[in-house]
């Protein structure tokens, strides 16, 4: 590990401050003007948030894809030597350490499982990188890892195959959907939505609520998440419903 690693993995200002706002804006209002006079926890609460260490890690994880196959042993006592636990914000770095790699690991019925925080799961079904093999004690590269991105791309594709499964579109406001083994034409209508005024720490707010409706096809199970996973649509819900007959259902080449 080179030897200002600290230096270009923890020398960026943190996020949340009140100098990365007046850098932003290059100017100080009278509002920045009377917050300089608040206290700390309170200054970040009325920003809308707090202050949080704003690592750059790239460098760290590419030092860490350079390591496989070698002893983790070794590798531990170079990232050691130059992340410090004394200091604070290096120690910070040391924690993220684990999100990159599956340090606890163990043997069972061939298989490697991953001591994760919360309970220990197959290599194959953890979402880390590289791990630290418990026969050899080499960091290897978890060959089933895919990407955020990947993984996202392949969440989407298996939804919109299930959806398509079980439901079709017919037009904006008519779809029809296969549940408990009946084919059913939906017909939509737009949630309707009152505006409020709410209060916040940052002043009063005007906000949009939708209002509580009675969905034909979810009853009691439609809540705003449920009918989007079941239309495809947000803010939309089944304000009457038809079962299709045989015949409809061979005309359109149902199942």
């Amino acid at each position: 590990m080179r030897g200002d690693m600290p230096k270009i993995i923890v020398e960026r200002p943190r996020r949340g401050g009140r100098g990365e706002r007046l850098r932003r804006n290059k100017t100080v209002s009278e509002n920045e003007v009377a917050l300089s006079k608040v206290g700390m926890k309170r200054d970040a609460q009325l920003r809308g948030g707090f202050k949080s260490l704003n690592e750059n890690l790239a460098p760290l994880k590419r030092y860490l894809d350079a390591q496989v196959d070698r002893p983790w042993t070794k590798v531990w006592s170079e990232i050691c030597e130059n992340l410090k636990p004394s200091n604070t914000v290096q120690q910070h770095v040391r924690d993220h350490i684990p999100d990159f790699v599956a340090i606890k690991t163990s043997l069972r019925d061939g298989e490697i499982w991953v001591h994760e925080r919360w309970a220990p799961v197959r290599l194959k079904d953890s979402h880390t990188r590289l791990f630290v093999d418990p026969k050899s004690g080499l960091l290897r590269r978890n060959k089933h890892w895919r990407s955020w991105r990947a993984a996202r791309d392949a969440h989407v594709a298996a939804h919109a195959k299930a959806l398509e499964a079980r439901m079709r579109v017919v037009s904006e406001k008519v779809q029809l959907h296969l549940v408990a083994d009946c084919w059913w034409e939906v017909t939509l209508h737009t949630v309707p939505t009152v505006a409020q005024t709410v209060e916040t720490p940052l002043g009063a707010r005007r906000m949009t609520f939708e209002k509580p409706v009675e969905d034909v096809l979810l009853r009691k199970r439609g809540t705003a998440d449920a009918r989007l996973a079941m239309y495809g649509r947000p803010r939309v819900y089944a304000a009457a419903k038809r079962q299709l007959t045989t015949k409809e259902i061979r005309a359109l080449g149902l199942r």
